[in-house]
């Protein structure tokens, strides 16, 4: 009865985003009065046959990447591409939604010009049917992209160091360790159009694109030295000046526990009196992982000593409010 009710489900919500991909088909064959924005034509089939999809695929997702290099499966660390075809460009698509809920085309029309320069998408990951985390508000897109075209790419793991746009959905899941359990899960991603200000900003625009694919997670240990998911290996290992540290970083009182130190500095940085070059103090950047109300973060601090005219002090103290980096992690990348 349940899986009779899922398919269900399913189905109507695959037949909805059809539907509304349909009305904004006849919008744009006449039926509207929208000034909308000229598009690049999409005459390839790989368009044709996935319109309002996101499609993965292990290879680099060129728009003329043969369909039978699409999957529907990938194991989680692999390379994986994405690629999401859209009815109409970001902008046009807003404009269509704005006055599907009713806005007059006229309004519209009247507030069509930031539309060129206002939109952007965000590519947002689910993991079996919770919302794990979407790309940056603040990503610069190509503007003739957003009013002009119909399609966009995203990695999410393009399988080297670089970092390309969607990689930080890979990076944000990969601190989701407790939700990566070994087995099967249902990845899914959404591609939402948004406007950064002004007329139209404030409305709640459907996806424009849906694609979900089984995702296979193998029973791998956790890297506690994965500078993305867990911690940065350090720099320096030094256990005295750790626990120095942690006790500065317990006196200043900024709530949690730490747990555990990574200095990143390579070595001491000293600070000098500008005009006698006399020893000031020294600092030394270090990763905290702490714990607070069941869950773990990490955050940069920067520890100093200062210099008495003829030694640096045993004291080590917190030198300012902290790099602002602070961000959860999995409790499992932190010692016991």
């Amino acid at each position: 009865m349940k899986k009779i009710i899922l398919l269900a489900f399913i189905a109507f919500s695959v037949n909805s985003h059809a539907q509304l991909l349909g009305k904004l088909k006849e919008k744009m064959a006449g039926k509207s009065k929208l000034e909308l924005y000229p598009e690049e034509k999409l005459d390839m089939p790989q368009y044709q046959n996935h319109i309002g999809q996101v499609c993965f695929s292990n290879d680099e997702f060129e728009r003329t990447l043969p369909e039978d290099k699409y999957i529907k499966t990938y194991t989680f660390g692999d390379k994986l591409s994405m690629r999401a075809w859209f009815a109409n460009s970001p902008a046009n698509s807003m404009m269509l939604q704005l006055e599907e809920s009713g806005k007059k085309a006229k309004e519209i029309n009247e507030n069509r010009n930031p539309f060129e320069y206002q939109s952007k998408i965000l590519f947002v990951l689910y993991l079996d049917g919770q919302k794990v985390t979407n790309t940056s508000y603040a990503f610069d897109f190509k503007r003739e992209d957003m009013f002009g075209l119909a399609t966009h790419r995203a990695e999410f793991n393009d399988g080297t160091d670089d970092l390309y746009f969607g990689e930080s959905l890979m990076m944000d899941l990969k601190r989701k360790q407790d939700l990566l359990t070994p087995g099967t899960h249902k990845l899914k991603i959404e591609v939402v159009p948004f406007k950064t200000a002004g007329y139209g900003s404030e409305f709640d625009y459907k996806p424009i694109a849906v694609g979900e694919i089984d995702m296979i997670v193998k029973n791998t240990p956790i890297d506690k030295n994965d500078p993305d998911a867990c911690l940065p290996k350090a720099k320096m290992v030094d256990k005295a000046l750790e626990a120095k540290i942690l006790l500065a970083y317990k006196n200043r009182n900024l709530g949690g526990t730490a747990k555990e130190v990574r200095i990143i500095s390579d070595r001491w940085y000293i600070a000098k009196h500008q005009y006698t070059g006399v020893p000031l103090r020294r600092t030394v950047t270090a990763v905290i992982g702490k714990t607070k109300d069941g869950k773990c973060s990490r955050d940069e601090y920067s520890f100093a000593q200062d210099y008495d005219g003829s030694t640096y002090q045993n004291e080590v103290y917190l030198y300012g409010e902290g790099i602002g980096t602070e961000r959860e992690i999995s409790c499992k990348c932190l010692s016991k």
